[in-house]
């Protein structure tokens, strides 16, 4: 079993690109700034670790921690709206920087990226791709 932190080293590798496309640049670059922010990405890191539970980590286990990821985030933005954050791991929130409409938007576009990466796994895999998404609706 790989460590926590060379897990997280491989997650990087796959997660620190660009997950959106360059235009229109008001749609798309308020998710590369809140993506900046980081943070500890704890849950696609567990996903890596539960693949190698099994096997030597399938790369389709990248497409879902991305998506898990992506998913975690889009929940952040949305719940900064609703709960009129002004910051957000000490930086802007997205709706204090960029509006609430944008930021609705915003977030609405990262759960449909997220989706995107599910889309990519092989489908002999998972019989439902969209349970991975909605069995982590309870993680916080």
């Amino acid at each position: 079993m790989q460590s926590l932190e060379l897990l997280s080293q491989k997650f990087a590798l796959h997660f620190d690109k660009r997950h959106f496309p360059a235009e229109p640049v008001s749609l798309y670059e308020p998710n590369e700034y809140f993506l900046k922010l980081s943070g500890k990405r704890i849950r696609p890191v567990l996903c890596l670790m539960g693949n190698e539970l099994f096997d030597e980590i399938n790369p389709d286990a990248f497409h879902v921690a991305i998506a898990i990821e992506l998913f975690h985030n889009f929940t952040l933005i949305h719940d900064d709206i609703m709960d009129k954050a002004p910051l957000r791991r000490g930086m802007e929130t997205v709706h204090t920087k960029y509006g609430e409409s944008t930021a609705l938007l915003a977030g609405d576009v990262m759960l449909v990226i997220a989706y995107d990466y599910l889309n990519k796994i092989n489908s002999s895999y998972i019989t439902n791709k969209h349970d991975i998404i909605t069995n982590n609706l309870t993680i916080s």
